[in-house]
């Protein structure tokens, strides 16, 4: 690894998540990892928790604003009978900021409406921070349009705001004709794409590789039909390696994803793979 004085430390979202919604452990953990040092993000990164929390989060808020939905409680148990995965866990951090930041009964239907403007608040207070605790490089070369969709929120407006913004953000059709995934994947880094289709050939199948071999197998398909294997949805399967790919070379890639491993060695970019949550907060790192 370079002197830490002189890395630039480019952070995939598998390390910016946890630096804004992780334990305090783990947040003090990648502060001593970086030190005072700049930490940067690419706009495809801030795509990605716009993705994965933020989009989350504003669905949960328009549930929540359902008329058939009459407290906090009932807006929790409909979220968790039909939601699993990334949808649910970003509701549970959710929840746990709102007990810290209101004394809400989550039983009582008066206490919903100090929930939705507190709701708002966070949703704002969420997106300042992803854009003022990391510097955003000015490169992405796959031109993402989900990634220039604007947020803004007034509180007056919120509720319309946050609606536009979402059916600009889920409006893949729009977005995936903007964008240039095709032309960036099978042009610009055909050669490194097929690169890990062979490499992916060669490994054995395991934990560690399981991720990689994934996102390889969604690559071939793109390679085998071309651009109309390309689609936002796909895109999602494939982020490690766009990122990857994207990444300036004098930048160090920050990550917490085995797949990183294979898809940086594979280019020669410089990258650093950090210990889990779990393994910082059991002590096993």
């Amino acid at each position: 690894m370079a002197d830490a004085t002189s890395t630039k430390y480019l952070l995939d979202s598998s390390v910016v998540r946890p630096m804004l919604l992780g334990t305090q452990a783990y947040q003090r953990y990648f502060e001593s990892q970086f030190g005072s040092n700049p930490r940067y993000i690419s706009p495809y990164v801030q795509m990605e928790m716009k993705r994965s929390y933020l989009r989350n989060i504003i669905n949960f808020y328009f549930t929540l604003r359902l008329p058939t939905i009459p407290t906090i409680g009932d807006a929790l148990t409909f979220w968790s009978n039909y939601f699993q995965g990334s949808k649910h866990k970003a509701v549970e951090q959710l929840v746990a900021q709102l007990l810290s930041t209101q004394a809400l009964d989550f039983t009582r239907p008066e206490a919903k409406e100090i929930a939705l403007r507190v709701l708002e608040g966070l949703i704002a207070q969420f997106v300042e921070s992803l854009e003022q605790q990391f510097l955003q490089i000015d490169r992405d070369s796959t031109k993402c349009a989900r990634a220039s969709v604007l947020f803004q929120i007034d509180t007056p407006n919120a509720a319309t705001e946050l609606k536009r913004f979402i059916d600009r953000f889920d409006d893949l059709e729009t977005c995936r004709r903007q964008c240039q995934i095709d032309r960036f994947l099978l042009e610009d880094h055909r050669d490194r794409v097929e690169q890990y289709i062979d490499r992916a050939t060669r490994l054995p199948k395991n934990d560690n590789t399981r991720g990689f071999i994934g996102i390889v197998n969604n690559l071939k398909e793109i390679v085998e039909r071309g651009a109309t294997a390309c689609s936002c949805k796909r895109c999602e399967r494939i982020g490690d390696a766009v990122i990857a790919l994207d990444a300036p070379r004098d930048m160090q890639l920050e990550h917490t994803d085995n797949s990183f491993d294979y898809l940086c060695y594979s280019i020669d970019q410089p990258h650093r793979k950090h210990p889990s949550e779990t393994q910082i907060i059991l002590g096993y790192a």
